[in-house]
């Protein structure tokens, strides 16, 4: 067995540091990387329709970090409330705004004005200043009458492929 000097140690400790924090850094890297591809590889409103849930719902957080929110994900396992994405976004000529997001990938159903009331009752339950539902198909025209004068926006699936668009 060689015996190691403590100097060949303490290298060898810090080489290892080193490597772990390049590969930390490296996964960083390649998650970004993936997310900004998600946005540029789903253009199309078919493409859209076609993802998962799960994708679709990353795919709206990175086209809101792109928009100049800083983006949380919901951290609740199983049902979450209604909330999909937590927003919230600094102002220097107003208070910071904080919004919440609803993600309903939709092949051709409507959204319907249950879930605009709900994201209402949400929105004032949080204390948030803002909603979001983002959809893939179309929202019922109830949903529009329904939010004149409120702080909610409706991103149907032609808005939204026009936003990704601007903002991969």
């Amino acid at each position: 067995m060689a015996n190691y000097t403590t100097i060949e140690i303490q290298s060898l400790a810090i080489l290892t540091l080193f490597l772990l924090y390049f590969i930390v850094k490296l996964r960083r890297f390649f998650k970004q990387f993936t997310s900004k591809s998600l946005l540029k590889r789903n253009r199309t409103l078919k493409k859209l329709k076609r993802l998962s849930w799960e994708t679709f719902e990353h795919l709206t957080m990175e086209l809101f970090r792109n928009k100049g929110w800083h983006v949380t994900g919901n951290t609740k396992k199983g049902a979450d409330g209604g909330v999909d994405i937590w927003l919230q976004k600094k102002s220097l000529t107003q208070k910071n705004i904080s919004a919440i997001v609803q993600c309903k990938r939709y092949e051709n159903a409507r959204v319907t004005i249950k879930v605009i009331r709900e994201m209402y009752g949400l929105m004032h339950e949080y204390g948030v200043d803002e909603v979001y539902i983002v959809t893939t198909s179309r929202f019922t025209k109830e949903c529009n009458t329904f939010i004149k004068d409120k702080n909610i926006t409706l991103i149907d699936g032609e808005q939204l492929v026009k936003q990704i668009a601007t903002y991969a």
